[in-house]
């Protein structure tokens, strides 16, 4: 242990402002890493699903949804079912910031609910450009 009897009190008040600094900055790399590896964690875990699903899709989609929850769920159009996910990430990060839920937890499930508001995102663009580019042909073909 460092002798600091020997130090002036200037010096001993710097050197723990210093440490108690370094503390916190350590501390918050350490709830940033958590965070942000639990989003990290969510977006794989959710890639993990969309490839098990492409893979089973023939037995997954032969099943039916016996709760009523899903079937409520299925029947919401896409942008019902974004704004149910974003609210739902909007509870989540209230509850982050309240501490309720952890930063490894509530970025896991931040994650998941990042990555299926952006992929439902893109399917919608994806459609709409379709669609834009079926009528663009049909209004080609009608001239």
């Amino acid at each position: 242990m460092v002798n600091y009897e020997k130090l002036s009190k200037s010096t001993r008040t710097r050197t723990a402002i210093l440490l108690l600094m370094l503390y916190m900055a350590l501390a918050m790399a350490d709830l940033l890493i958590s965070f942000f590896g639990g989003i990290l964690l969510g977006v794989l875990l959710m890639q993990f699903e969309l490839e098990a699903q492409r893979f089973y899709k023939r037995s997954l989609s032969n099943r039916s949804s016996k709760t009523g929850l899903f079937r409520r769920y299925k029947k919401l159009s896409g942008d019902q079912k974004i704004l149910l996910k974003a609210g739902l990430q909007v509870i989540t990060t209230i509850l982050l910031l309240v501490g309720i839920i952890g930063n490894f937890w509530g970025g896991i499930i931040s994650g998941v609910l990042l990555a299926t508001i952006a992929n439902d995102i893109i399917r919608n663009r994806r459609k709409r450009q379709h669609k834009k580019e079926k009528a663009a042909k049909l209004n080609q073909k009608a001239t």
